[in-house]
Protein backbone atom coordinates (compact mmCIF):
# COMPACT_ATOMS: atom_id res chain seq x y z
CA UNK A 1 0.00 0.00 0.00
CA UNK A 2 1.72 3.49 0.77
CA UNK A 3 4.88 4.35 1.05
CA UNK A 4 6.00 2.07 3.62
CA UNK A 5 5.14 -0.79 1.25
CA UNK A 6 8.10 -3.54 0.05
CA UNK A 7 9.52 -3.66 -3.19
CA UNK A 8 6.42 -6.57 -3.60
CA UNK A 9 3.61 -4.15 -2.34
CA UNK A 10 3.38 -6.28 0.43
CA UNK A 11 2.81 -4.28 3.86
CA UNK A 12 5.02 -5.25 7.24
CA UNK A 13 3.02 -7.20 9.61
CA UNK A 14 3.80 -4.36 12.02
CA UNK A 15 2.97 -1.57 10.53
CA UNK A 16 -0.36 -0.51 12.49
CA UNK A 17 0.53 2.98 12.47
CA UNK A 18 1.65 5.73 10.25
CA UNK A 19 5.08 7.25 10.79
CA UNK A 20 5.58 10.42 10.09
CA UNK A 21 7.06 10.31 6.83
CA UNK A 22 4.06 8.88 6.08
CA UNK A 23 1.46 10.69 7.74
CA UNK A 24 3.23 13.72 6.25
CA UNK A 25 2.94 12.55 2.63
CA UNK A 26 -0.06 10.86 2.62
CA UNK A 27 -2.69 13.32 4.58
CA UNK A 28 -3.63 14.63 1.58
CA UNK A 29 -4.66 11.27 -0.14
CA UNK A 30 -6.19 10.19 3.37
CA UNK A 31 -7.96 13.52 4.14
CA UNK A 32 -9.61 12.90 0.96
CA UNK A 33 -10.49 9.69 1.30
CA UNK A 34 -12.60 10.36 4.82
CA UNK A 35 -14.34 13.78 3.02
CA UNK A 36 -15.88 11.06 0.51
CA UNK A 37 -17.45 10.09 2.96
CA UNK A 38 -19.28 12.74 3.49
CA UNK A 39 -19.44 14.08 0.01
CA UNK A 40 -19.20 15.91 -2.60
CA UNK A 41 -20.12 12.86 -4.86
CA UNK A 42 -23.46 11.58 -6.36
CA UNK A 43 -23.81 8.85 -3.18
CA UNK A 44 -22.33 10.20 -0.08
CA UNK A 45 -21.76 7.34 2.95
CA UNK A 46 -22.65 9.80 5.55
CA UNK A 47 -25.29 12.49 5.86
CA UNK A 48 -23.47 15.54 6.98
CA UNK A 49 -26.52 18.05 6.22
CA UNK A 50 -26.70 18.11 10.43
CA UNK A 51 -23.50 18.38 11.26
CA UNK A 52 -21.68 22.08 12.10
CA UNK A 53 -18.79 22.95 9.07
CA UNK A 54 -16.09 23.79 11.58
CA UNK A 55 -17.19 20.29 13.61
CA UNK A 56 -16.78 18.14 10.30
CA UNK A 57 -13.74 19.87 9.84
CA UNK A 58 -12.06 19.23 13.50
CA UNK A 59 -13.05 15.28 12.49
CA UNK A 60 -11.97 15.33 9.61
CA UNK A 61 -7.96 16.48 10.79
CA UNK A 62 -8.45 14.34 14.19
CA UNK A 63 -5.50 12.36 14.31
CA UNK A 64 -7.40 9.08 15.73
CA UNK A 65 -9.16 9.31 12.43
CA UNK A 66 -6.38 9.39 10.17
CA UNK A 67 -4.46 6.81 12.15
CA UNK A 68 -7.99 4.25 11.88
CA UNK A 69 -8.15 5.34 8.32
CA UNK A 70 -4.65 3.96 7.93
CA UNK A 71 -5.14 1.07 9.13
CA UNK A 72 -8.28 0.41 6.90
CA UNK A 73 -6.09 1.02 3.68
CA UNK A 74 -3.31 -0.94 5.04
CA UNK A 75 -6.16 -4.04 6.16
CA UNK A 76 -7.44 -3.32 2.02
CA UNK A 77 -3.98 -3.53 0.78
CA UNK A 78 -2.93 -7.26 3.01
CA UNK A 79 -6.38 -8.99 1.21
CA UNK A 80 -5.50 -7.60 -2.54
CA UNK A 81 -1.64 -8.97 -2.03
CA UNK A 82 -3.18 -12.53 -0.58
CA UNK A 83 -5.76 -12.76 -3.72
CA UNK A 84 -3.26 -10.93 -6.28
CA UNK A 85 0.73 -11.64 -5.44
CA UNK A 86 3.17 -10.09 -7.50
CA UNK A 87 0.69 -7.31 -8.60
CA UNK A 88 1.07 -4.57 -5.56
CA UNK A 89 -1.19 -1.63 -5.52
CA UNK A 90 0.06 1.93 -5.65
CA UNK A 91 -1.66 4.71 -4.25
CA UNK A 92 -2.75 7.76 -6.04
CA UNK A 93 -1.19 10.98 -4.83
CA UNK A 94 -1.93 14.54 -5.80
CA UNK A 95 1.44 14.47 -8.06
CA UNK A 96 1.09 11.36 -10.03
CA UNK A 97 -1.19 11.51 -12.63
CA UNK A 98 -2.91 8.09 -13.88
CA UNK A 99 -1.58 6.68 -16.87
CA UNK A 100 -3.92 6.00 -19.76
CA UNK A 101 -2.99 2.58 -20.71
CA UNK A 102 -4.06 1.29 -24.45
CA UNK A 103 -6.15 -1.90 -23.99
CA UNK A 104 -5.13 -4.20 -27.30
CA UNK A 105 -8.73 -6.23 -28.77
CA UNK A 106 -8.08 -10.21 -27.96
CA UNK A 107 -9.60 -11.50 -31.43
CA UNK A 108 -10.18 -15.46 -31.79
CA UNK A 109 -7.74 -17.04 -34.06
CA UNK A 110 -8.90 -18.76 -36.84
CA UNK A 111 -7.77 -21.97 -37.53
CA UNK A 112 -8.69 -25.29 -39.75
CA UNK A 113 -8.57 -27.20 -36.54
CA UNK A 114 -10.37 -26.13 -33.20
CA UNK A 115 -7.77 -25.98 -30.61
CA UNK A 116 -8.86 -25.09 -26.86
CA UNK A 117 -7.31 -22.05 -24.93
CA UNK A 118 -5.38 -24.48 -22.78
CA UNK A 119 -3.90 -26.30 -25.78
CA UNK A 120 -3.75 -22.78 -27.76
CA UNK A 121 -1.69 -21.61 -24.55
CA UNK A 122 0.76 -24.56 -24.52
CA UNK A 123 0.92 -24.55 -28.07
CA UNK A 124 1.96 -20.97 -28.55
CA UNK A 125 4.16 -18.12 -27.46
CA UNK A 126 4.92 -18.66 -23.78
CA UNK A 127 4.09 -15.15 -22.89
CA UNK A 128 0.52 -15.99 -24.37
CA UNK A 129 -1.77 -15.58 -21.61
CA UNK A 130 -3.14 -18.15 -19.48
CA UNK A 131 -6.93 -19.18 -19.46
CA UNK A 132 -7.79 -17.49 -16.18
CA UNK A 133 -5.59 -14.47 -17.63
CA UNK A 134 -7.46 -14.08 -20.75
CA UNK A 135 -10.82 -14.11 -18.88
CA UNK A 136 -9.92 -11.25 -16.78
CA UNK A 137 -8.60 -9.45 -19.67
CA UNK A 138 -11.45 -10.41 -22.10
CA UNK A 139 -14.23 -12.25 -20.69
CA UNK A 140 -15.79 -12.90 -24.46
CA UNK A 141 -14.53 -12.63 -27.63
CA UNK A 142 -15.18 -9.61 -29.34
CA UNK A 143 -16.56 -9.34 -32.58
CA UNK A 144 -15.61 -8.31 -36.05
CA UNK A 145 -15.99 -4.30 -36.09
CA UNK A 146 -17.65 -3.51 -40.01
CA UNK A 147 -14.43 -2.23 -41.31
CA UNK A 148 -12.01 -4.83 -39.53
CA UNK A 149 -10.08 -6.64 -41.85
CA UNK A 150 -11.17 -10.24 -42.03
CA UNK A 151 -9.10 -13.68 -41.95
CA UNK A 152 -7.92 -14.25 -45.69
CA UNK A 153 -8.16 -11.03 -47.05
CA UNK A 154 -5.57 -8.62 -48.51
CA UNK A 155 -4.36 -6.89 -45.56
CA UNK A 156 -4.19 -10.18 -43.85
CA UNK A 157 -3.59 -13.57 -43.86
CA UNK A 158 -5.62 -16.27 -41.92
CA UNK A 159 -4.10 -16.63 -38.53
CA UNK A 160 -2.95 -13.55 -38.32
CA UNK A 161 -4.42 -10.42 -35.97
CA UNK A 162 -4.09 -7.19 -37.33
CA UNK A 163 -1.89 -4.78 -35.11
CA UNK A 164 -4.02 -2.67 -32.54
CA UNK A 165 -3.73 0.92 -33.90
CA UNK A 166 -3.71 3.47 -30.67
CA UNK A 167 -3.95 7.00 -30.58
CA UNK A 168 -0.89 8.96 -29.08
CA UNK A 169 -1.85 9.57 -25.38
CA UNK A 170 -2.71 12.96 -24.06
CA UNK A 171 -0.62 14.71 -22.32
CA UNK A 172 -2.22 15.10 -18.72
CA UNK A 173 -3.48 18.41 -17.85
CA UNK A 174 -1.56 19.67 -14.82
CA UNK A 175 -3.42 20.24 -11.66
CA UNK A 176 -2.81 22.72 -8.73
CA UNK A 177 -4.30 22.97 -5.25
CA UNK A 178 -5.45 26.05 -3.56
CA UNK A 179 -6.03 27.38 0.04
CA UNK A 180 -8.15 29.98 1.26
CA UNK A 181 -8.57 30.92 5.53
CA UNK A 182 -12.10 29.87 6.77
CA UNK A 183 -14.71 32.76 7.06
CA UNK A 184 -17.35 33.50 9.05
CA UNK A 185 -20.93 34.46 8.89
CA UNK A 186 -21.37 38.28 9.30
CA UNK A 187 -18.01 39.04 9.53
CA UNK A 188 -15.67 40.89 7.14
CA UNK A 189 -13.30 38.74 4.73
CA UNK A 190 -10.40 39.57 3.00
CA UNK A 191 -7.87 36.84 1.88
CA UNK A 192 -6.23 35.94 -0.92
CA UNK A 193 -6.44 32.03 -3.00
CA UNK A 194 -3.03 30.75 -2.73
CA UNK A 195 -2.47 28.14 -5.62
CA UNK A 196 0.39 26.28 -6.33
CA UNK A 197 0.98 23.55 -8.86
CA UNK A 198 1.84 19.93 -8.73
CA UNK A 199 5.95 20.99 -8.51
CA UNK A 200 5.18 23.92 -5.64
CA UNK A 201 5.15 27.13 -8.30
CA UNK A 202 2.61 29.45 -7.72
CA UNK A 203 -0.38 29.92 -9.95
CA UNK A 204 -2.06 32.76 -11.29
CA UNK A 205 -5.74 32.91 -10.93
CA UNK A 206 -7.60 34.41 -13.60
CA UNK A 207 -11.61 34.20 -12.62
CA UNK A 208 -13.67 32.81 -9.43
CA UNK A 209 -17.13 31.65 -9.67
CA UNK A 210 -18.92 32.98 -6.82
CA UNK A 211 -22.16 31.76 -5.40
CA UNK A 212 -25.03 34.03 -5.58
CA UNK A 213 -25.88 34.91 -1.97
CA UNK A 214 -22.64 33.99 -0.47
CA UNK A 215 -21.87 37.97 -0.12
CA UNK A 216 -18.20 37.94 -2.14
CA UNK A 217 -16.49 39.50 -4.68
CA UNK A 218 -13.45 38.25 -6.38
CA UNK A 219 -10.58 40.76 -7.12
CA UNK A 220 -8.20 39.58 -9.92
CA UNK A 221 -5.18 42.21 -9.44
CA UNK A 222 -4.92 41.22 -5.97
CA UNK A 223 -6.44 37.46 -6.10
CA UNK A 224 -8.37 38.32 -2.99
CA UNK A 225 -12.20 37.32 -2.39
CA UNK A 226 -13.73 40.33 -0.09
CA UNK A 227 -17.29 40.83 1.18
CA UNK A 228 -18.97 39.49 4.29
CA UNK A 229 -20.05 36.25 3.93
CA UNK A 230 -23.89 35.85 4.14
CA UNK A 231 -24.30 32.03 3.76
CA UNK A 232 -22.48 29.29 6.06
CA UNK A 233 -21.20 25.76 5.15
CA UNK A 234 -18.26 24.55 2.79
CA UNK A 235 -18.69 26.65 -0.52
CA UNK A 236 -16.94 24.81 -3.40
CA UNK A 237 -15.14 27.68 -5.48
CA UNK A 238 -15.07 27.40 -9.70
CA UNK A 239 -11.91 29.01 -10.67
CA UNK A 240 -9.47 28.95 -13.64
CA UNK A 241 -5.64 29.76 -13.33
CA UNK A 242 -2.52 29.86 -15.68
CA UNK A 243 0.83 29.37 -15.19
CA UNK A 244 2.34 31.39 -18.69
CA UNK A 245 -0.39 33.86 -18.83
CA UNK A 246 -1.11 32.31 -21.93
CA UNK A 247 -2.90 28.28 -21.35
CA UNK A 248 -6.02 28.59 -19.03
CA UNK A 249 -6.99 26.04 -16.59
CA UNK A 250 -9.40 25.05 -14.38
CA UNK A 251 -9.56 24.41 -10.89
CA UNK A 252 -11.79 24.58 -7.69
CA UNK A 253 -10.87 26.31 -4.33
CA UNK A 254 -13.22 25.26 -1.03
CA UNK A 255 -14.31 28.20 1.09
CA UNK A 256 -15.24 26.97 4.40
CA UNK A 257 -17.70 29.55 5.92
CA UNK A 258 -18.31 29.08 9.72
CA UNK A 259 -21.95 30.20 11.20
CA UNK A 260 -22.42 33.21 13.02
CA UNK A 261 -22.57 31.13 16.86
CA UNK A 262 -25.24 33.31 18.32
CA UNK A 263 -27.33 31.65 15.31
CA UNK A 264 -26.54 28.21 16.97
CA UNK A 265 -28.02 28.97 20.03
CA UNK A 266 -31.47 26.95 20.50
CA UNK A 267 -34.29 29.15 22.94
CA UNK A 268 -36.06 25.91 24.19
CA UNK A 269 -39.06 26.37 26.75
CA UNK A 270 -39.06 24.17 30.08
CA UNK A 271 -40.93 21.10 30.44
CA UNK A 272 -44.47 21.71 31.27
CA UNK A 273 -45.68 21.61 34.66
CA UNK A 274 -41.86 22.29 35.80
CA UNK A 275 -42.65 23.43 39.80
CA UNK A 276 -41.39 27.32 40.70
CA UNK A 277 -42.66 28.65 37.16
CA UNK A 278 -40.75 32.27 36.59
CA UNK A 279 -41.31 34.14 33.89
CA UNK A 280 -38.06 34.50 31.44
CA UNK A 281 -37.21 38.18 31.87
CA UNK A 282 -38.19 40.71 34.54
CA UNK A 283 -38.06 44.53 34.71
CA UNK A 284 -39.41 47.62 36.98
CA UNK A 285 -39.03 51.26 37.72
CA UNK A 286 -39.27 53.33 40.50
CA UNK A 287 -38.63 57.32 40.31
CA UNK A 288 -38.01 59.58 43.39
CA UNK A 289 -37.29 63.32 43.97
CA UNK A 290 -34.00 63.45 41.61
CA UNK A 291 -33.17 60.34 40.96
CA UNK A 292 -34.60 57.05 39.38
CA UNK A 293 -34.26 52.94 39.85
CA UNK A 294 -34.35 50.31 37.70
CA UNK A 295 -33.82 46.92 38.02
CA UNK A 296 -33.73 44.30 34.66
CA UNK A 297 -33.57 40.37 34.57
CA UNK A 298 -32.62 38.54 31.67
CA UNK A 299 -32.92 34.35 31.30
CA UNK A 300 -29.05 33.57 29.89
CA UNK A 301 -28.45 31.88 26.19
CA UNK A 302 -27.30 28.75 28.04
CA UNK A 303 -30.79 28.75 30.27
CA UNK A 304 -32.52 29.24 26.76
CA UNK A 305 -30.21 26.40 24.88
CA UNK A 306 -30.97 24.27 27.52
CA UNK A 307 -34.64 24.43 28.26
CA UNK A 308 -34.24 25.51 32.01
CA UNK A 309 -35.79 29.01 33.92
CA UNK A 310 -33.89 31.72 35.05
CA UNK A 311 -31.87 31.65 38.33
CA UNK A 312 -31.43 35.12 38.85
CA UNK A 313 -34.08 37.79 40.68
CA UNK A 314 -34.17 41.08 42.33
CA UNK A 315 -35.75 43.38 44.63
CA UNK A 316 -36.21 47.23 44.39
CA UNK A 317 -37.99 49.52 46.90
CA UNK A 318 -38.20 53.01 48.00
CA UNK A 319 -39.90 55.24 50.56
CA UNK A 320 -41.47 58.47 49.90
CA UNK A 321 -41.83 59.46 53.40
CA UNK A 322 -38.21 58.11 54.87
CA UNK A 323 -36.52 58.45 51.46
CA UNK A 324 -34.67 55.37 52.21
CA UNK A 325 -34.03 53.04 48.81
CA UNK A 326 -33.61 49.18 48.06
CA UNK A 327 -31.86 47.53 45.85
CA UNK A 328 -31.05 43.10 46.42
CA UNK A 329 -29.77 41.17 43.24
CA UNK A 330 -29.34 37.63 43.83
CA UNK A 331 -27.88 34.74 41.59
CA UNK A 332 -29.08 31.29 42.24
CA UNK A 333 -26.63 28.31 41.72
CA UNK A 334 -26.71 26.41 38.14
CA UNK A 335 -26.09 22.95 40.37
CA UNK A 336 -29.05 23.52 42.44
CA UNK A 337 -32.14 22.55 40.64
CA UNK A 338 -34.36 24.70 42.44
CA UNK A 339 -32.03 28.19 43.30
CA UNK A 340 -33.94 29.96 40.94
CA UNK A 341 -36.98 29.99 43.74
CA UNK A 342 -34.04 30.21 46.41
CA UNK A 343 -33.26 33.67 44.44
CA UNK A 344 -36.66 34.44 45.08
CA UNK A 345 -37.07 33.84 48.43
CA UNK A 346 -33.84 35.72 49.43
CA UNK A 347 -34.72 38.90 47.87
CA UNK A 348 -38.58 39.25 48.92
CA UNK A 349 -37.84 38.27 51.99
CA UNK A 350 -34.37 40.06 52.80
CA UNK A 351 -35.89 43.11 50.88
CA UNK A 352 -39.13 43.02 52.91
CA UNK A 353 -37.62 43.11 56.29
CA UNK A 354 -35.00 45.59 55.20
CA UNK A 355 -38.16 47.89 53.76
CA UNK A 356 -39.87 47.57 57.46
CA UNK A 357 -36.67 48.51 59.41
CA UNK A 358 -35.75 51.40 57.57
CA UNK A 359 -39.37 52.84 57.42
CA UNK A 360 -39.64 52.52 61.28
CA UNK A 361 -37.07 53.22 64.33
CA UNK A 362 -33.80 52.05 62.86
CA UNK A 363 -34.40 54.07 59.65
CA UNK A 364 -35.16 57.39 61.56
CA UNK A 365 -32.23 56.69 63.90
CA UNK A 366 -30.03 56.38 60.76
CA UNK A 367 -31.69 59.33 59.16
CA UNK A 368 -30.56 61.37 62.33
CA UNK A 369 -26.50 59.96 62.27
CA UNK A 370 -26.62 61.30 59.33
CA UNK A 371 -27.27 64.30 60.34
CA UNK A 372 -24.07 64.49 62.14
CA UNK A 373 -21.61 63.02 59.82
CA UNK A 374 -20.07 66.19 59.20
CA UNK A 375 -18.96 66.65 62.54
CA UNK A 376 -17.63 63.57 63.23
CA UNK A 377 -17.56 61.47 60.09
CA UNK A 378 -15.45 58.55 61.75
CA UNK A 379 -17.57 57.91 64.61
CA UNK A 380 -20.86 58.57 62.75
CA UNK A 381 -19.45 55.63 60.36
CA UNK A 382 -18.78 53.37 62.84
CA UNK A 383 -22.26 53.71 64.39
CA UNK A 384 -24.11 53.29 61.59
CA UNK A 385 -21.71 50.23 60.45
CA UNK A 386 -22.88 48.39 63.54
CA UNK A 387 -26.44 49.28 62.91
CA UNK A 388 -26.50 47.70 59.60
CA UNK A 389 -24.45 44.46 60.48
CA UNK A 390 -27.16 43.93 62.85
CA UNK A 391 -29.98 44.71 60.14
CA UNK A 392 -28.28 43.12 57.23
CA UNK A 393 -27.70 39.76 59.52
CA UNK A 394 -31.04 40.30 60.54
CA UNK A 395 -31.89 40.15 56.98
CA UNK A 396 -29.73 37.10 55.63
CA UNK A 397 -31.09 35.08 58.78
CA UNK A 398 -34.72 35.39 57.62
CA UNK A 399 -33.84 34.64 54.23
CA UNK A 400 -32.49 31.37 55.13
CA UNK A 401 -35.10 30.43 57.26
CA UNK A 402 -37.39 31.12 54.53
CA UNK A 403 -35.47 28.75 52.14
CA UNK A 404 -35.08 26.20 54.77
CA UNK A 405 -38.66 26.17 55.10
CA UNK A 406 -40.08 25.67 51.91
CA UNK A 407 -37.11 22.77 51.37
CA UNK A 408 -39.10 21.03 54.10
CA UNK A 409 -42.78 22.11 52.85
CA UNK A 410 -41.41 20.40 49.01
CA UNK A 411 -39.59 17.24 50.88
CA UNK A 412 -36.00 18.40 49.54
CA UNK A 413 -32.58 19.62 49.97
CA UNK A 414 -32.43 23.10 51.33
CA UNK A 415 -28.90 23.25 48.96
CA UNK A 416 -31.54 22.93 46.25
CA UNK A 417 -32.50 26.16 47.04
CA UNK A 418 -28.66 27.79 46.98
CA UNK A 419 -28.12 31.36 46.04
CA UNK A 420 -26.08 34.41 46.20
CA UNK A 421 -27.54 37.99 48.07
CA UNK A 422 -26.15 41.54 47.48
CA UNK A 423 -28.63 44.21 48.87
CA UNK A 424 -27.42 47.91 49.46
CA UNK A 425 -29.50 50.42 51.35
CA UNK A 426 -29.41 53.96 49.81
CA UNK A 427 -30.64 57.44 50.99
CA UNK A 428 -29.87 60.75 48.81
CA UNK A 429 -29.95 63.87 49.60
CA UNK A 430 -28.78 66.96 47.09
CA UNK A 431 -25.57 65.66 45.93
CA UNK A 432 -24.75 63.39 48.31
CA UNK A 433 -25.47 59.75 48.58
CA UNK A 434 -25.09 57.50 51.37
CA UNK A 435 -25.02 53.53 50.88
CA UNK A 436 -24.69 50.42 53.52
CA UNK A 437 -24.44 47.27 51.61
CA UNK A 438 -24.37 43.40 52.05
CA UNK A 439 -22.21 41.09 49.74
CA UNK A 440 -22.07 37.21 49.70
CA UNK A 441 -21.53 35.33 47.08
CA UNK A 442 -19.97 36.91 43.47
CA UNK A 443 -21.42 39.52 41.08
CA UNK A 444 -20.48 43.53 42.40
CA UNK A 445 -21.77 46.48 44.17
CA UNK A 446 -20.00 49.78 43.12
CA UNK A 447 -20.52 53.32 43.86
CA UNK A 448 -19.79 55.02 40.85
CA UNK A 449 -18.82 58.82 39.07
CA UNK A 450 -18.24 60.80 38.36
CA UNK A 451 -16.11 59.75 35.44
CA UNK A 452 -12.61 57.77 36.58
CA UNK A 453 -13.88 57.18 39.49
CA UNK A 454 -15.28 53.23 41.31
CA UNK A 455 -15.44 52.40 44.78
CA UNK A 456 -16.34 48.95 45.38
CA UNK A 457 -18.30 48.06 48.42
CA UNK A 458 -16.70 44.99 48.94
CA UNK A 459 -15.18 41.85 47.13
CA UNK A 460 -16.56 38.80 45.23
CA UNK A 461 -16.42 35.35 46.78
CA UNK A 462 -14.55 33.07 44.61
CA UNK A 463 -13.64 29.49 45.37
CA UNK A 464 -10.74 27.07 44.17
CA UNK A 465 -12.01 26.59 40.53
CA UNK A 466 -13.30 29.11 38.19
CA UNK A 467 -17.21 29.45 38.57
CA UNK A 468 -17.70 28.68 42.11
CA UNK A 469 -18.50 31.14 45.01
CA UNK A 470 -19.97 31.21 48.65
CA UNK A 471 -23.88 31.05 49.09
CA UNK A 472 -26.29 32.44 51.51
CA UNK A 473 -27.16 29.80 54.37
CA UNK A 474 -26.31 29.69 58.61
CA UNK A 475 -22.42 28.95 58.07
CA UNK A 476 -21.64 32.31 56.07
CA UNK A 477 -23.84 34.07 58.52
CA UNK A 478 -22.17 32.79 61.88
CA UNK A 479 -18.74 33.40 60.01
CA UNK A 480 -16.43 35.49 62.25
CA UNK A 481 -15.53 37.80 59.00
CA UNK A 482 -19.59 38.62 58.51
CA UNK A 483 -18.40 42.30 59.43
CA UNK A 484 -16.51 42.61 56.38
CA UNK A 485 -19.64 42.29 54.41
CA UNK A 486 -20.50 44.49 55.13
CA UNK A 487 -19.87 48.27 53.55
CA UNK A 488 -20.51 52.20 54.85
CA UNK A 489 -19.94 55.12 52.40
CA UNK A 490 -20.95 58.67 52.19
CA UNK A 491 -19.62 60.06 48.48
CA UNK A 492 -20.49 63.40 46.36
CA UNK A 493 -21.44 63.99 42.65
CA UNK A 494 -22.33 60.22 42.28
CA UNK A 495 -23.73 59.14 39.04
CA UNK A 496 -24.85 55.69 40.11
CA UNK A 497 -24.91 52.74 42.26
CA UNK A 498 -25.06 49.86 40.82
CA UNK A 499 -25.75 46.02 41.81
CA UNK A 500 -25.57 43.60 39.50
CA UNK A 501 -25.09 39.26 39.04
CA UNK A 502 -21.91 37.31 37.73
CA UNK A 503 -23.87 37.30 34.51
CA UNK A 504 -22.95 40.88 33.75
CA UNK A 505 -19.55 41.61 35.79
CA UNK A 506 -17.66 38.39 34.40
CA UNK A 507 -17.82 39.48 31.02
CA UNK A 508 -17.76 43.40 31.16
CA UNK A 509 -14.63 42.97 33.65
CA UNK A 510 -12.97 39.11 33.89
CA UNK A 511 -11.06 39.59 37.13
CA UNK A 512 -11.25 41.22 40.04
CA UNK A 513 -8.12 43.66 38.58
CA UNK A 514 -10.71 44.26 36.33
CA UNK A 515 -13.47 45.17 38.79
CA UNK A 516 -11.31 48.02 40.35
CA UNK A 517 -10.23 49.28 36.86
CA UNK A 518 -12.67 53.05 36.11
CA UNK A 519 -11.95 52.69 32.92
CA UNK A 520 -13.87 49.54 32.33
CA UNK A 521 -16.71 50.92 34.19
CA UNK A 522 -16.54 54.11 31.99
CA UNK A 523 -17.20 52.07 29.64
CA UNK A 524 -20.30 50.37 31.37
CA UNK A 525 -21.45 53.67 31.86
CA UNK A 526 -21.13 55.13 28.62
CA UNK A 527 -23.28 51.91 26.67
CA UNK A 528 -26.12 52.41 29.23
CA UNK A 529 -26.44 56.06 30.16
CA UNK A 530 -28.35 56.55 26.89
CA UNK A 531 -30.99 53.71 28.05
CA UNK A 532 -31.57 55.17 30.91
CA UNK A 533 -31.97 58.79 29.17
CA UNK A 534 -35.35 57.01 27.93
CA UNK A 535 -38.75 56.89 28.79
CA UNK A 536 -38.78 53.35 29.07
CA UNK A 537 -34.99 52.28 30.62
CA UNK A 538 -35.74 49.30 32.45
CA UNK A 539 -37.34 47.72 28.95
CA UNK A 540 -34.05 49.17 27.36
CA UNK A 541 -31.77 47.50 29.88
CA UNK A 542 -33.55 44.34 29.55
CA UNK A 543 -32.69 44.09 25.82
CA UNK A 544 -29.17 45.36 26.39
CA UNK A 545 -29.00 42.61 28.68
CA UNK A 546 -29.28 40.12 25.82
CA UNK A 547 -25.58 41.12 24.41
CA UNK A 548 -23.54 38.59 23.07
CA UNK A 549 -19.87 37.70 24.63
CA UNK A 550 -18.14 34.61 23.41
CA UNK A 551 -18.37 31.83 26.72
CA UNK A 552 -20.45 34.15 28.63
CA UNK A 553 -24.36 33.32 28.61
CA UNK A 554 -25.37 32.88 32.16
CA UNK A 555 -28.81 35.08 33.51
CA UNK A 556 -28.21 38.89 33.72
CA UNK A 557 -29.53 40.67 36.33
CA UNK A 558 -28.60 44.75 36.70
CA UNK A 559 -30.06 47.18 38.97
CA UNK A 560 -29.08 51.20 39.51
CA UNK A 561 -30.21 54.06 41.04
CA UNK A 562 -28.86 57.34 39.20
Amino acid sequence: MLDAAGADGTMPSAARKPTPEQRQKLAPEIENLIWGLFGPNDRPFFDRSEIAPVALDEFVQCDEVFEETFRFLDALTGIWNQRRPGRPLKPFTQDRQPKEIAMPMVLPVLSETPVSRREESKAGDESAPTEANIEETSAMPFPHPPDTPTPGSAQGSPGQVPAASTAPAKPPEPRASFQLPNGKVGVDYAARIEGRDAEGRPVRIRDVRIPDGLGLSFDPDSGELRGTPALDGDHRLPLSWYLDEKTRYSGECLLIVNPDPKSLWKVIEPPDGSPYLKPHADRRLLTGRGFSIAAASRRGRSHEHAGTFRDDDFFIGHDAQTQWSLILVADGAGSARYSREGARLAVTSAGAHLSEALAGEIGARMTAALDGWEADPEGVAQAMGAEFHYLFHKAGTLAVQSIEQEARSAGTEVRDYATTLLAAAVKRRDSETFLATFWIGDGAIAAYGPRGRVRLMGTPDGGEFAGQTRFLDHVALADQAFAKRIGIGRYADLSAVMLMTDGVSDPRFETDNGLNDPAKWDGLWGDIAPLMASPEPDRNLVDWLHFFTPGHHDDRTLALLW
